[in-house]
């Protein structure tokens, strides 16, 4: 029986021209899938939803965490202006000393869909593609210097899709779109030198291709064309080779690469049988090994921890009931136990804390709003962020963690 993976969310976003979207429209919410869903995962039995307390703190720990939570606050009531705001570690790991939130100023009006900022390894510097046009393009690539609090202009183009950093943090890359079915991606230094067209060597009939992020000094692509049967594509930053990595039919998924560069994980989809097989291989395509095994559905999103010994994942369920779920997992690398850590009804987006002692659950769509859960791995302990003046009565959306 062929299998076939999946990513929806991403290959309609590769595809698709680029349109200006309302700011309330946030990237990391995914729509819901249109086709119909199984059941919930094997073994298990449906679980109503209860949202996590409101009032419940992570209860403080013995390791510190570092750096700074960034994301985004829209009024629920509708009018008002979308803010960046910043909430220190501190609130995560110890709420007794967290000092109040503050928002960050920014050289343009939120208008358009809101993608979170990437930061740099050593936490000095986000990326940041928007627009300040009123017309939503052109589009530009902004550097974030956290510590000046300054923003500056590295490249404009039509539309650029969210950019990714080099694991030594030398380059950034982003993929770009002239709204004709055209593409491109580019590298930049951060201090806005040596931009390089590096995507002239992939095969054309291939296009449009999709960035999956860096592996080492190169960068992974893939072709977003339906029923393709190809390859994955290492591009080196340095001159831009293309090489294949192995041949695949399965282009469709994300290839995400471990943090330390040694293995890579991703969603096979069986659509004769519904089946979600989570596997990790290594980085030539050999030796993949099952993780986890799920009945119907949707999973998106999928993360490694910082060690690279744990893989996060959202599963989406219940789709066809009128009563959608999103239940989100936690796995070793090498599997074994998969344990349940969230249950929400929608999640946009997920992301480890530097220490990896706590996962950040973006909740898009529960009866309170869209706000940020943390989940204390060790304990299994969920609560709400909190710090002086964050209000419930905004939503918050597109998370980030500065280191």
């Amino acid at each position: 029986m062929k299998r076939f993976l999946i990513l929806s969310v991403i290959f309609l976003t590769a595809c698709s021209s680029p349109q200006p979207a309302p700011a309330s429209l946030f990237d990391g919410s995914p729509v819901p899938p249109t086709f119909e869903f199984g059941s919930t995962p094997e073994g298990s039995t449906p679980t109503p939803y209860v949202p996590p307390a409101l009032t419940q703190p992570i209860n403080p720990g013995s390791v510190p965490e570092a750096g700074e939570l960034y994301f985004f606050l829209q009024p629920r009531t509708g009018g008002g202006t979308i803010n960046l705001v910043k909430v220190s570690a501190a609130c995560v790991n110890d709420p007794l000393h967290c000092p109040p939130m503050q928002r960050i100023e920014v050289p343009f009006a939120f208008n358009f869909t809101i993608n979170a900022l990437a930061w740099s390894r050593d936490g000095k510097y986000a990326a940041f593609s928007y627009s300040n046009n009123s017309t939503g393009t052109p589009t530009q690539l902004w550097l974030f210097d956290a510590n000046a609090s300054m923003w500056k202009v590295l490249a404009e183009f039509p539309y650029i899709d969210p950019p990714f950093w080099s694991p030594d943090g030398s380059w950034i890359a982003f993929r770009t779109q002239d709204g004709l079915g055209g593409e491109d991606v580019y590298i930049i230094r951060p201090d806005g030198t040596e931009l390089k067209r590096i995507s002239a060597n992939l095969p054309t009939g291939g296009r449009p291709y999709i960035m999956d992020g860096w592996y080492t000094e190169n960068i992974i692509m893939r072709s977003a064309l339906p029923g393709t049967n190809g390859n994955i594509f290492l591009v080196r930053a340095a001159n831009g080779q293309a090489r294949p990595m192995f041949e695949t039919s399965l282009t469709k998924a994300q290839f995400i690469a471990s943090p330390d560069a040694g293995f890579f994980v991703y969603d096979e989809y069986d659509y004769n049988s519904q089946d979600h097989f989570v596997n990790v291989m290594e980085p030539d395509g050999a030796n993949a090994v099952t993780i986890a095994h799920l009945k119907g559905g949707s999973i998106y999103p999928m993360i490694w921890s910082p060690d690279s010994r744990l893989i996060a994942f959202n599963y989406y369920g219940n789709m066809t009931s009128g009563n959608p779920t999103a239940e989100v997992y936690l796995v070793p690398r090498a599997g074994g136990e998969l344990k349940s850590v969230y249950k929400g009804n929608t999640v946009g987006r997920l992301l480890f804390s530097p220490n990896g002692r706590y996962l950040v659950v973006e909740e898009t769509t529960s009866a309170s709003g869209g706000h940020l859960y943390l989940v204390d791995i060790a304990t299994s302990v969920i609560g709400i962020l909190q710090a002086p003046g964050l209000s419930t009565d905004y939503d918050w959306y597109a998370p980030s963690w500065r280191p």
